[in-house]
C-alpha cells in the first residue's frame, strides 16, 4: 500500500472516526429515548446530537436532560 501513496496507519484513523462518530450518535439516540423530556426538547437534543459531531452526543450526558424513564 505504500507503493500506492496509502499510509495503512492513516487510513484506519479516517475510517475510525466517522465508526465512532456513528457509533456514539446512535447510542446517544436511543438513551434519548428512555428521558422523559417534551417533543421539542427531544427535537432539538436530537438535532444537536446528529448535526454536532461528538460535541452534541458529549453535550447530552454532561447536561442530562429529562428524567430517566422506565
Amino acid at each position: 500500500m505504500q507503493e500506492l501513496g496509502i499510509n495503512p496507519g492513516y487510513l484506519l484513523i479516517q475510517c475510525l472516526i466517522p465508526f465512532l462518530w456513528f457509533t456514539l450518535s446512535v447510542y446517544t439516540l436511543f438513551r434519548l429515548r428512555t428521558r422523559t423530556l417534551p417533543e421539542v426538547a427531544r427535537v432539538i437534543w436530537a438535532v444537536l446530537i446528529l448535526i454536532i459531531p461528538f460535541l452534541g452526543a458529549l453535550a447530552f450526558f454532561i447536561v442530562q436532560p429529562g428524567e430517566k424513564g422506565t
